[in-house]
């Protein structure tokens, strides 16, 4: 099984080690494992569910007939820092 797994290190200070010490202790896991699960959990959280494909899909499509209407950053920048 490890493997199929890549290491990496990383380095967190002594204050965060500690919040997630004691988080993997109430949920009755060992502190690697707790990191691994909320690092795996987090990955797979960020992918864009079905409906939010088909709106995006949606969105391109419409883009792509001109039918939507964006204002330029720069020109929404320049009115922010004129306020």
């Amino acid at each position: 099984m490890l493997k199929d797994k890549k290491r990496k290190e990383i380095s967190l200070d002594p204050e965060t080690i500690s919040l997630l010490q004691s988080q993997a202790e109430k949920k009755g896991r060992k502190l690697k494992n707790y990191m691994e699960h909320i690092l795996r959990e987090r990955a797979h959280g960020e992918e864009l569910s079905d409906s939010s494909k088909v709106m995006m899909d949606m969105l391109l499509d419409k883009n792509k007939k001109g039918e939507l209407n964006f204002t330029p950053w720069e020109k929404v920048k320049k009115e922010l820092l004129s306020k």
